[in-house]
């Protein structure tokens, strides 16, 4: 390779160790609040975790008014529910986008992220209970000469 090019070439680069990034270290805010952001289809949830006696406030709504549905509403406070802090912390939360199911699911993530960011102790128990884990699964695309996604039209045979 000429010189020039590679002097071109070392302009632009840098040293970096693959080994040396890690994820940035979460810490308590001034006013003692650990905050977790979790999406979920076209959800977003970014959720504030505090000290307290288990108030759940959705969008400055509570959870029995947020959630019509009680799946959802268990959905939302399930890393609480597993690991048994559900009167020891209130949760306050903003969510934005999506469905009422998409939106649950996204709070549990960003619960959950804040949860370990309170007690890091707990990361395994809510690492095995599944809701430490980013649900990417998205709604597939239509495809042209298709009815939906997937479904093909009725097949004639003249």
């Amino acid at each position: 390779m000429p010189d020039e090019v590679k002097e071109a070439i070392a302009r632009h680069t840098r040293e970096i160790d693959p080994y040396e990034s890690r994820p940035k270290q979460q810490f308590l805010d001034e006013w003692g609040r650990a905050m977790g952001i979790g999406r979920r289809k076209s959800s977003t949830a970014k959720a504030y975790v505090v000290q307290g006696d288990g108030e759940v406030l959705i969008n400055g709504k509570s959870l029995t008014q947020f959630f019509g549905r009680v799946h959802d509403r268990e959905s939302a406070v399930w890393p609480l529910k597993i690991t048994q802090r559900l009167d020891k912390y209130n949760v306050w939360a903003l969510v934005r986008g999506g469905g009422i199911t998409g939106q649950a699911e996204a709070l549990t993530l960003a619960v959950a992220k804040a949860l370990c960011v309170m007690e890091p102790g707990l990361r395994l128990p809510l690492k095995l209970a599944g809701t430490l884990t980013r649900d990417s699964r998205k709604v597939e695309r239509k495809k042209p000469g298709h009815v939906k996604a997937r479904k093909m039209p009725t097949w004639v045979k003249r």
